[in-house]
């Protein structure tokens, strides 16, 4: 069983998922018998690169409206306000990057992760947080901002035992 903190990433493109393997995209199949296998295997939330989408495409929509309704995901997005709505109608954690759009039309910012985050970001907007190369010192700073820390596995086995406490989650490839 995972813990939630362990967040697997997948791609997904033209309503089919892959892995990337070094730098080569895998194709896996249909992303709803992927997300069944995942839950099956204890994950709570997947984190989705959907290579549609950070395009300004919507072609995905109706992927998201299945998975959603026995997974949690968060999936990399253009800041198109949008695409943005669409895909928090259906619930999903929606991540932008920074500096992000204009987010004070927005409700669901508990639906909001910032990614690529630097400690000298800001990030009020947004719910969680996926640093960049992330280091104790970052960790600490977002973490007393309130904010919910995810990291990438690489960053997080460099992390002393007092700052991998305050990481929320864990992103990892597939």
């Amino acid at each position: 069983m995972h813990n939630l903190h362990d967040i697997p990433v997948i791609y997904l493109k033209d309503k089919q998922v892959f892995r990337r393997e070094e730098g080569v995209l895998r194709l896996l199949g249909n992303p709803v018998d992927q997300a069944k296998r995942l839950k099956t295997e204890g994950y709570q939330l997947i984190h989705i690169v959907d290579l549609d989408a950070l395009e300004g495409l919507s072609r995905n929509m109706d992927v998201y409206d299945k998975l959603t309704y026995f997974i949690n995901v968060q999936v990399e997005s253009a800041p198109e306000e949008g695409l943005v709505k669409k895909l928090l109608t259906f619930r999903c954690r929606v991540v932008l990057p920074l500096p992000g759009p204009d987010l004070s039309g927005i409700r669901e910012k508990n639906l909001l992760v910032a990614r690529g985050v630097s400690r000298s970001d800001s990030a009020e907007d947004f719910h969680d947080v996926i640093l960049e190369q992330a280091d104790a010192e970052t960790v600490k700073h977002f973490q007393k901002a309130g904010k919910r820390v995810i990291v990438k596995k690489a960053d997080f086995e460099k992390l002393d035992e007092k700052s991998r406490a305050l990481v929320w989650g864990v992103i990892f490839p597939l």
